[in-house]
């Protein structure tokens, strides 16, 4: 029953990395290609990635609960650590692209979505860094997984 467990949350864990880094790039995409022209796209996603990087969170301390703790020294240790790290850069980053999705949003006061090129050229700028610290992410849990 345990094993069931752990897989069901490396499983999720696994899921909610697709969903966060897939609705990423198609955000980072859509503001570079004008094919998203209001800020409507940005607040759903900044609620999604919030509220998936709890459920990473949850599950990543439900793995490593499983796997043990490594020790600093080892080479799997030293990994987490980066790993730990690029995940503390991307929660400050993303901190402060939410930061300014919700002045953007107040700027407009009516609760009209519309954006200038400035702003759209912002947050696809933001959309595509984060992108990239979740696919590097990726190759680090990759690193972890399979050595």
């Amino acid at each position: 029953m345990a094993q069931l467990v752990s897989l069901a949350v490396r499983t999720l864990h696994v899921l909610t990395v697709a969903v966060l880094v897939g609705s990423t790039v198609a955000l980072w995409y859509g503001y570079r290609t004008a094919a998203v022209t209001d800020l409507a796209a940005a607040r759903r996603y900044e609620w999604l990635f919030w509220g998936a990087l709890g459920v990473l969170v949850l599950t990543g301390v439900g793995n490593l609960g499983a796997l043990g703790v490594p020790g600093p020294t080892t080479d799997w240790g030293r990994t987490l650590l980066a790993k730990l790290l690029a995940v503390l850069g991307v929660v400050l980053g993303s901190a402060i692209r939410t930061l300014v999705v919700v002045r953007a949003g107040e700027r407009n006061g009516s609760g009209a979505d519309t954006m200038n090129m400035a702003l759209r050229g912002t947050l696809g700028r933001s959309y595509g860094v984060t992108a990239g610290a979740l696919l590097a992410l990726v190759v680090l849990a990759e690193v972890l997984a399979h050595g």
